[in-house]
């Protein structure tokens, strides 16, 4: 890993807790990952694995309370994010599409209205026109049917896929080193999701900025992406250069999540992996994915794994007990 201060984003040992009724939700016990300048890195996992709450927790929009969030470090672009400074330079540097636009439009005011306001914070000193002109370019984009009437509406106005498109538009706009980007292509038609993931490898190609995108889409996080954290259950269970772990996984989630990947040769569907994520409120204190793993041992049950590096390589790490095993790989 390169010098922290030249990284665009750096977790160290994130916890996050949720308080409900039924007692304390601890959803990421201790995470940590980097990004570098430049690099585009994947995160990958089951639904409900905590990918959003790491994205959230480095744009520094995750509520606290209803969350308890503890860590050593969180740094964009070598500033820790702490304070009124440290959130307004989250601001300044990351750009974020969230998979469910309604959370992120204002529905009182016009699309045109929130988007002249992100340029005029990025671009100041502009003219309306121009400012105009920008948007209807970042728009178009996006693919985005009949861009003058989208201006002058209200969220409520537009569909599903159009408020998405506006919300990556608006991402896009922004000068930014930083894009996080959870599952933005959700709400999009299929004909157009391959046009705004194609966009956005573009973009961060040309302008040199770093990416961590969320997609279930398995096949785009391995066409765009350099690196990949696969989560599970709040923890990283492998990491390593994106080729490299969808060829040869190492750990047994990893090998699971791939081969429940619907194939484009029609050799039939794939079984998936037997059982659920375990409780929140009330884990394992071994391997959170030992109660599901076709491996598991007694060792699994006690102790919880760490990453450890996978044939002395520090590129690739692995958080299985039996990840040496000759029959993983």
């Amino acid at each position: 890993m390169e010098n922290k201060n030249n990284l665009a984003l750096n977790i160290e040992n994130l916890s996050v807790k949720y308080k409900v009724y039924e007692g304390t939700l601890e959803v990421i016990p201790g995470l940590s990952m980097h990004v570098e300048q430049a690099e585009r890195v994947g995160l990958i996992g089951e639904a409900g694995c905590g990918k959003t709450t790491v994205l959230k927790s480095a744009a520094a929009v995750l509520h606290s309370p209803p969350a308890i969030v503890r860590k050593d470090a969180i740094e964009v672009c070598g500033v820790s994010v702490d304070g009124k400074k440290g959130v307004r330079s989250v601001r300044r540097n990351v750009s974020m599409i969230f998979q469910d636009p309604s959370s992120s439009l204002n529905p009182t005011l016009k699309i045109s209205t929130q988007m002249t306001d992100i340029l005029k914070s990025q671009f100041p000193g502009r003219k309306k026109a121009e400012y105009r002109q920008m948007m209807l370019d970042a728009l178009d984009n996006v693919s985005m049917p009949a861009p003058e009437r989208v201006l002058g509406s209200y969220p409520v106005q537009l569909s599903g896929g159009m408020r998405q498109r506006v919300c990556i538009a608006m991402a896009l706009m922004k000068d930014t080193n930083l894009m996080l980007a959870d599952e933005p292509t959700t709400a999009l038609d299929v004909t157009i999701e391959e046009q705004i993931l194609d966009l956005l490898d573009k973009l961060v190609r040309e302008k040199k900025k770093s990416l961590v995108l969320v997609s279930h889409a398995l096949g785009a996080i391995r066409k765009i992406t350099d690196r990949v954290y696969v989560m599970y259950a709040g923890n990283v269970v492998e990491v390593g250069k994106t080729r490299e772990v969808f060829e040869h996984p190492r750990h047994p989630y990893t090998i699971g999540l791939l081969a429940a990947t619907p194939k484009l040769t029609g050799s039939g569907i794939a079984d998936g992996i037997a059982g659920d994520i375990p409780s929140y409120i009330n884990p394992p204190k071994g391997c959170r994915f030992a109660s599901r793993c076709p491996r598991c041992t007694p060792e699994c049950l006690e102790a919880p794994p760490v990453l450890e590096s996978v044939d002395g390589r520090e590129d690739w790490m692995v958080a299985c007990h039996h990840a040496g095993e000759e029959a993983m790989a």
